[in-house]
């Protein structure tokens, strides 16, 4: 299924800018160890199309989308997905930042989607994912962008919804809201920036980052709970994971996804 938040937020008029409320973050160093994972050697490839923003590609329960939905308020930008699998593709991305609005402009990802009939976060005992991410490097000269999480939650980009974020590893990019809090789980430790409702923000930023790893999404439901920014009654519409575009600084750039997946284990 597409994308429904950017389709939301075009109809909405919605243009999602980052960089407004903190400092750019880099996360790890210029020799940090590349994950092993899939290697995708005979892709399908899907190029952006100006008429549809979230072009891609169903696999199973899955969609890959270019989800380029910025990409037309800016010139001297392109992008391709090449999809072997949901947990085994690539983007190559060309971008700037040259108007210096730090504004994401394609976000290339995989989703899987419970829409129109969400599921309530009640009736799982604990949502887990696992991930994946291949950079073409990191630090300045490979531009401004950022691996995540993209969850939606009691609507997408409606004035009830909550959005979270979960950024993994962090390239020169900036989290929008105030930053509120700092959560730990499994030995890692995030920085927390959130705008209140309506169209609630929640991102949690990885302190140091990591390109592959297991995350309890659970655990960062029960947090936002304990804060009382999340009802127990919230419903699940959709998880995505890739990347957000910002700038390749002018050059073509490749972005790995090679491992993911999502398990939902049911209360007994």
């Amino acid at each position: 299924m597409p994308r429904l938040r950017k389709l939301a937020a075009a109809a909405l008029g919605i243009t999602f800018l980052a960089g407004c409320h903190a400092a750019p973050l880099y996360s790890g160093s210029a020799d940090l160890a590349v994950p092993a994972g899939h290697t995708c050697s005979d892709p399908r490839v899907v190029a952006m199309d100006p008429r549809n923003a979230q072009s891609g590609i169903s696999e199973g329960a899955y969609y890959v989308t270019n989800d380029s939905w910025n990409a037309s308020h800016y010139g001297g930008l392109s992008q391709s997905i090449y999809v072997c699998n949901y947990n085994n593709w690539y983007a190559i991305a060309t971008m700037n930042n040259n108007t210096s609005d730090g504004a994401v402009k394609t976000s290339p990802n995989v989703q899987e989607s419970w829409y129109p009939t969400p599921t309530s976060l009640s009736s799982w005992k604990s949502i887990t994912s696992r991930y994946s991410d291949v950079p073409p490097g990191v630090g300045k000269s490979s531009g401004i962008w950022e691996f995540e999480y993209d969850i939606w939650l009691n609507g997408i980009v409606t004035p009830k919804s909550t959005e979270i974020m979960i950024w993994t590893f962090d390239n020169g990019q900036a989290p929008a809201g105030s930053l509120s809090g700092s959560f730990s789980d499994a030995g890692r430790t995030y920085s927390v920036y959130r705008s209140a409702p309506p169209n609630q923000y929640i991102a949690f930023v990885d302190q140091h980052g990591k390109l592959s790893g297991n995350l309890n999404l659970t655990d960062f439901f029960r947090y936002a709970m304990s804060k009382g920014w999340l009802a127990s009654t919230s419903t699940l519409y959709q998880i995505c994971n890739g990347v957000e575009l910002v700038s390749t600084n002018g050059k073509p750039e490749k972005f790995d996804i090679n491992n993911f997946n999502v398990s939902l284990q049911p209360e007994p």
